[in-house]
């Protein structure tokens, strides 16, 4: 059947996910992304719907965008789209030639990249180390999105990715190499100086967490970066992580800040935590910075955190060049477990974040 473009989305509608806003720059006004999938079948292969034409595709895609706000990210897939449709036929009925099949494929190619909204990086990772997680964005405070969301895709694919599987050793540890040569690209061509060094600063030690990572029989990489310790102004460095201390000196604020937790992750639209959150974690800032000097080191996060310091990071890649990407590449090239095919790849996906 044809799709009604005046027809009601919401059977299309395949849920919403709220994004987290870090730093002063516009990806703050980001907070809500709203998922939207075209299939020509249900799960149980009846079908829904015929291939939407350019036109359905663009105007569907218009309405529904037209419904949400400046903070609100709107995602198109499924196969229903114009751009994902693999027609073999001209509307004669003629089979295409092989010259016109791979024409059209191109155009739906050139049409989806121009026309359907990619996500890829849009979920701000949270670096579970308190230190590092703030260090890191607080460089790229004021960066454009496509510098935040890149920095989102080099930790989540190559400092910290969440599989390893059919790699070898070396070739994981040269992923993580290539990562932060990626990183030192943006640091070279999209930060000022005064966030560089910290970007920079931030990202080895994420990708030594990263080295740090223990792989299962499955292939699935498990990290085990600890909270830290509250590095508030003023604060002694003796001081351990705000949940350890609580539940060992005031469980009762300990149990409220849970609660208040579960109920920020439970909580509906339009509901506001922020007064109770401030307050409560301003009262347990204050507590631990006025407790006695003599509070104890939190003995495995000193032996985690000396681990990872003395962590050295791989020095795969020489004489980097990172004027601009076809030297970027070509740099690259011939200098570790990675081919050279796969560098281009990644390099080509690279450049799309930066690009889109």
């Amino acid at each position: 059947m044809s799709m009604n473009v005046n027809q009601d989305y919401s059977q299309f509608y395949a849920g919403t996910e709220q994004l987290k806003s870090y730093g002063s720059n516009s990806a703050a006004k980001k907070d809500t992304l709203v998922k939207y999938r075209f299939n020509t079948t249900d799960e149980h292969g009846n079908k829904v719907m015929d291939k939407m034409s350019k036109e359905e595709t663009m105007k569907a895609m218009n309405e529904i965008s037209a419904q949400y706000g400046d903070s609100v990210i709107v995602q198109f897939s499924g196969d229903g789209l114009a751009a994902l449709a693999e027609g073999k036929k001209f509307m004669s009925g003629r089979e295409m030639t092989e010259e016109e099949a791979s024409a059209k494929a191109a155009r739906d190619a050139a049409f989806q990249a121009e026309n359907v909204t990619q996500l890829e990086n849009t979920h701000r990772i949270v670096i579970p180390n308190y230190e590092t997680n703030v260090q890191l964005y607080n460089s790229l405070a004021g960066a454009d999105d496509k510098v935040i969301s890149s920095t989102m895709g080099i930790i989540s694919n190559y400092l910290m990715p969440s599989d390893a599987s059919g790699l070898s050793e070396q070739e994981r540890q040269d992923k993580v190499a290539f990562g932060l040569e990626e990183a030192k690209y943006l640091a070279e061509n999209y930060l000022d100086e005064s966030h560089a060094a910290d970007f920079m600063s931030a990202m080895e030690t994420i990708a030594k967490y990263g080295l740090n990572g223990s792989v299962s029989d499955s292939g699935k990489v498990i990290y085990n970066v600890q909270e830290g310790q509250v590095r508030m102004s003023g604060a002694p460095s003796s001081y351990v992580d705000m949940e350890s201390w609580l539940k060992a000196n005031d469980v009762d604020l300990y149990n409220q800040i849970n609660e208040l937790n579960q109920s920020i992750i439970n909580s509906k639209g339009g509901e506001s935590h922020a007064a109770k959150f401030i307050e409560l974690y301003t009262k347990a800032a204050k507590e631990i910075l006025n407790a006695s000097s003599d509070t104890k080191k939190d003995s495995d996060y000193a032996d985690w955190k000396e681990k990872v310091d003395k962590t050295e990071l791989p020095n795969t890649f020489q004489n980097v060049k990172y004027n601009n990407f076809q030297s970027f590449l070509e740099s690259l090239q011939n200098q570790s477990s990675l081919s050279n095919s796969w560098i281009s790849e990644n390099i080509n996906r690279f450049m799309k974040w930066l690009t889109v």
